[in-house]
């Protein structure tokens, strides 16, 4: 929990309030003083995040979609209007059609909250961690897509990728090289010439010493 009180570009004070509600979900709200002191815009953010804490945030009267019924829309006005590539769309579709819809689709999106993308971790525990932050990603841009679209008034959850450990580059020893020379040698000349373009003049992985 923070309240941050910085010069605004067009003078004044911006109140910048970060905190977490007790169900999990992460608030932000900033706000402009241009006429009042430091002093009074840091009390105006510490007594709103007190009160923010206390009472919660006001519950917003228009109807919000489940993302079974947001996820259409997310495809086209986010993927096909942005003209992304057809992978791109097929992969995200996929993803909405395998995995979130089944698992988040009748939740609203403001519902959402850090123990759904939890569960939703454990419903992919078989599946590899890149296949899972594919997955994350997708519900990520989709929820920030109804925020700018105010379809919600903030992202309700805290959404955090697996780390992916690098691969490791391979390397071959002068006798695994000299062996891979004699094969391409009795492949054709273009693949002999390759090889020795790889391993002799260093176009390829360096050699172990």
């Amino acid at each position: 929990m923070a309240v941050v009180v910085r010069p605004y570009r067009r003078g004044g004070w911006q109140v910048d309030i970060r905190l977490v509600l007790p169900d999990g979900m992460p608030v932000r709200e900033r706000r402009v003083f241009r006429t009042a002191s430091k002093s009074a815009a840091q009390r105006w953010g510490q007594d709103r995040e007190r009160h923010v804490l206390v009472n919660g945030l006001p519950k917003s009267t228009k109807e919000v979609p489940t993302l079974e019924e947001f996820a259409p829309k997310f495809l086209d006005g986010h993927a096909r209007a942005n003209r992304q590539k057809p992978s791109g769309i097929a992969a995200k579709e996929t993803i909405l059609n395998r995995h979130l819809v089944p698992m988040l689709g009748k939740k609203r999106l403001d519902a959402i909250t850090n123990e759904s993308v939890q569960q939703l971790k454990l419903a992919l525990k078989a599946k590899s961690a890149k296949t899972t932050n594919n997955v994350l990603t997708v519900l990520g841009v989709l929820l920030k897509k109804a925020v700018e679209w105010d379809v919600i008034e903030r992202v309700p959850c805290a959404i955090r990728l697996f780390p992916i450990p690098k691969k490791s580059m391979a390397f071959h020893d002068f006798d695994d090289y000299e062996k891979l020379v004699q094969a391409a040698a009795r492949v054709d000349m273009n693949t002999y010439a390759l090889v020795l373009l790889g391993g002799d003049a260093g176009l390829g992985a360096p050699l172990r010493k």
